[in-house]
C-alpha cells in the first residue's frame, strides 16, 4: 500500500504560464512515477492573478490537477504556524513564502515540493523507496533526487562531498535543497525556523535575509536530521545556477555581506570546523 504523498507545484511570476501549459504538469507527474494523492498548484507572487486563474482553472477542468491555490491567501497562517514573521524574511519573502504556504496547507501526511523549472532526467519512482528509508530511519527529514547526473566513472562528485553514509541506493548527508525535496508536513509546518547556525551565511543573498531553504538546513545540522539524495534518480533545472544576483543595498547590508565573505573565506581555509559545517561544500 502506497503512503498518501501530494505533489505541490510553486509557480511565480516568470514560471506560471510555462507551467500552467498543457501537460507540463502531468510530465512532472509521470516522471515520478508515483501515484500521488492529489496534486496542487501553488502561485505565488505573480503580475496578473485573472491571467493566472484562467490558466489554473483550465487545468482544474481537466482534470490535470486538484487544487489551485495562491500563496498570498494562505501566507497568514503558515507564518502563524511555523511562528515566523514576515518581516524576518523581507526582503526576500518570495524565496519562502512557497514551500511555508505548501508545508502548512491541509492535505495529506506527505508532500513533494516541486519547482517547475525541475524536470528528471528519466522516469523513476525514487518516492516509494525515499519513504521506506524515511519510515526505517528517523534521522531522515527530508529526499530529493541527485541534482547531479553521475559522470564517466558513474561517481557524483558533488553529492559525494556531502555524503555521510549511503543506504538503500541513497546517500545520506546534512545538505538541503527547495528545487525539488519530499518531507512529511508535520515536520515542515512546525516552528523549526529560527535556529541559528553559521551555516546560515553561506547561502546566496544571506546578508539581505535567511531563506527558507537556510533555515531548514541550520535547523537540520543542529538536530541530527539527514537528507537521503537518491543514486538512481537526476534532476535538472533550466534556471541558470550561480550566485544570487542581489547586491547589498545601503550600509547595514553592505556590512553583513562583507561580514559574510569574509567569514566564509576563513571557514574554507581552516583546517578544523565546527560540527554542523563538516560535510559541506564550503
Amino acid at each position: 500500500m502506497t503512503e498518501p504523498v501530494d505533489l505541490v507545484i510553486n509557480t511565480f511570476e516568470r514560471t506560471y504560464r510555462r507551467a500552467l501549459e498543457p501537460g507540463v504538469v502531468n510530465m512532472v507527474r509521470d516522471t515520478n512515477r508515483y501515484p500521488f494523492a492529489r496534486c496542487v498548484v501553488l502561485v505565488n507572487n505573480v503580475d496578473d492573478r485573472a491571467e493566472a486563474t484562467r490558466r489554473g482553472e483550465r487545468l482544474l477542468q481537466e482534470g490535470a490537477i486538484d487544487e489551485l491555490r495562491f500563496v498570498a491567501d494562505h501566507l497568514e497562517h503558515a507564518l502563524a504556524m511555523t511562528c515566523l514573521q514576515r518581516s524576518a524574511l523581507e526582503p526576500l519573502l518570495h524565496y519562502s513564502d512557497g514551500p511555508l504556504v505548501a508545508a502548512t496547507l491541509p492535505g495529506s501526511p506527505w508532500f513533494l515540493y516541486w519547482d517547475p523549472e525541475a524536470r528528471l532526467l528519466e522516469p523513476c519512482d525514487w518516492v516509494t523507496p525515499a519513504l521506506e528509508l524515511m519510515s526505517q530511519d528517523t534521522r531522515v527529514m527530508t529526499a530529493n533526487p541527485s541534482w547531479e547526473a553521475p559522470n564517466a566513472n558513474g561517481q557524483r562528485p558533488g553529492v559525494e562531498r556531502e555524503t555521510i553514509a549511503t543506504r538503500a541506493g541513497f546517500a545520506l548527508g546534512h545538505g538541503f535543497s527547495d528545487q525539488v525535496f519530499l518531507g512529511a508536513r508535520s515536520t515542515f509546518a512546525a516552528p523549526i525556523y529560527e535556529q541559528r547556525c553559521i551555516t546560515r551565511i553561506t547561502y546566496p543573498a544571506a546578508h539581505k535575509a535567511h531563506v527558507f531553504e537556510a533555515r531548514v538546513g541550520a535547523y537540520m545540522r543542529h538536530h541530527e536530521r539527514l537528507r537521503a539524495t537518491s543514486l538512481s534518480s537526476t534532476y535538472a533545472t533550466e534556471s541558470p545556477q550561480g550566485r544570487s544576483s542581489y547586491p547589498p543595498r545601503g550600509l547595514a547590508e553592505a556590512v553583513r555581506y562583507v561580514r559574510n565573505a569574509v567569514a566564509v573565506r576563513t571557514l574554507r581555509r581552516l583546517p578544523w570546523r565546527p560540527a554542523c559545517l563538516r560535510h559541506s561544500w564550503l
